[in-house]
């Protein structure tokens, strides 16, 4: 069954023509599950023919607003095609409050259920189990309090138990930090943020980013499987550049682009 990748989004916090802000989709075993929700979202499920009805869980990495902004317009356009079904909200705390004062100044507040689960932890936490998945959060090192999300197959459907479980983890926006190659060891995909090429390795470091060569160094001594780089900077017309500096270190790299679908083995 399925467990793979679509990137929504893959620039950082100024959208282009091309690229819009962060948003990626994990389907496990036709179970959607949104990753950050940057501004446009929903137009992004309808340009690539993603069924966004399927979305019962959201996981939101930070308050940046090209992170979290597209959920007002996605949650509005959800609740007036006639969803019922509950929405889990996996997200910092502060975003129940900013969703509160929104709903209490207009009247679109949604006509389904939303279960907030706020992030407030300081290590790796189990946040959601089911028959399927185990998501695990844990914090990285933004300029404000960030946590990225390791998801974890909890079995293979069907009869052959010598399938080992797949495994995705989504480091977002967040300074490298070699603290977190323990829990992403051997995971099957790793998408890491590189921001900047590595020339702008200051710029990185007072914004809270990585560097594409960081972003390659994470998935090497965490002995990952495959890598896929993304949240690139405006300022890159051409991801190449980010693309070869990121395979330097890790040979089996992928540039995230609207649109791309990666199957995880």
């Amino acid at each position: 069954m399925a467990f793979s990748l679509t990137i929504l989004g893959s620039s950082s916090g100024v959208p282009t023509a091309g690229r819009n802000t962060t948003a990626h989709v994990l389907n496990v075993h036709e179970r959607f599950f949104l990753i950050d929700c940057g501004e446009g979202t929903q137009i992004q499920f309808r340009r690539f023919r993603i069924r966004f009805g399927k979305v019962n869980h959201i996981f939101i990495t930070h308050l940046h607003s090209d992170h979290y902004i597209g959920l007002f317009g996605l949650l509005s356009t959800m609740s007036m095609i006639g969803r019922k079904t509950q929405l889990h909200l996996f997200a910092p705390a502060r975003l129940e409050q900013i969703l509160e004062s929104h709903y209490s100044l207009v009247s679109d507040r949604p006509l389904f259920p939303i279960v907030f689960h706020p992030l407030d932890s300081a290590g790796p936490t189990m946040i959601h189990a089911d028959a399927h998945v185990e998501v695990t959060s844990f914090p990285t090192r933004h300029r404000i309090p960030a946590w990225g999300f390791l998801f974890r197959e909890k079995f293979r459907p069907g009869n052959n138990r010598a399938l080992q479980p797949r495994s995705f983890a989504h480091c977002a926006d967040g300074l490298f930090n070699p603290s977190l190659a323990d829990i992403l060891r051997g995971v099957n995909l790793l998408y890491h943020e590189a921001t900047y090429l590595h020339d702008k390795l200051e710029r990185a470091r007072s914004t809270g980013h990585s560097t594409a060569l960081q972003a390659g160094e994470m998935a090497r001594i965490s002995n990952v499987q495959q890598l896929v780089i993304g949240h690139f900077s405006a300022r890159y017309k051409d991801v190449t550049p980010l693309l070869d500096q990121a395979k330097s270190v890790f040979e089996n790299t992928s540039a995230a682009y609207d649109g791309l679908t990666i199957q995880i083995d």
